[in-house]
């Protein structure tokens, strides 16, 4: 699949990117956010410590009761063992961890100039995206207050 994708429009659908998580289960992307509303960040890297920072903020909002009942996926490129190791580094129990392989091209999320892009999403509960910030610097790609405001919408 090409780099060049575009992120999709508010909206939108997501693409149905397969999915799998540290433990080799596969699954697709609507399958994980069926039947309500959802986070999903994409991270740059298993190990990205930016990235590792933006999920572990997403666990304090949903611990903390602010995503109401949006279902947080943190999604990192790779196999199962970038799964594995994303889920450990981060270190919040209450988030679910997948790996897309190489799919997070197909929402837009491709390497630019060498550059992993990364994002955040957040979907209605017909899989519509609310929210769509993405950035080839890692530091950009989530924003606390639209993810707060699409959910509060």
């Amino acid at each position: 699949m090409p780099d060049t994708l575009a992120v999709p429009a508010i909206g939108a659908r997501l693409t149905d990117i397969p999915l799998v998580d540290a433990d080799g289960k596969r699954s697709q992307l609507r399958q994980e956010t069926a039947g309500g509303r959802a986070v999903l960040f994409f991270m740059r890297a298993a190990d990205c410590p930016v990235c590792i920072g933006h999920a572990r903020a997403l666990g304090r909002m949903a611990t903390a009761g602010q995503l109401g009942d949006a279902k947080v996926l943190v999604i990192t490129p790779g196999d199962s063992d970038a799964a594995r190791t994303a889920s450990r580094r981060i270190a919040v129990p209450e988030l679910e961890v997948r790996a897309s392989g190489d799919h997070h091209a197909d929402l837009g999320l491709g390497r630019f100039l060498m550059l992993q892009h990364s994002g955040t999403f957040v979907l209605d509960a017909d899989g519509r995206v609310l929210s769509a910030v993405t950035s080839a610097l890692p530091t950009a790609s989530f924003s606390q207050a639209k993810v707060l405001a699409a959910l509060a919408d």
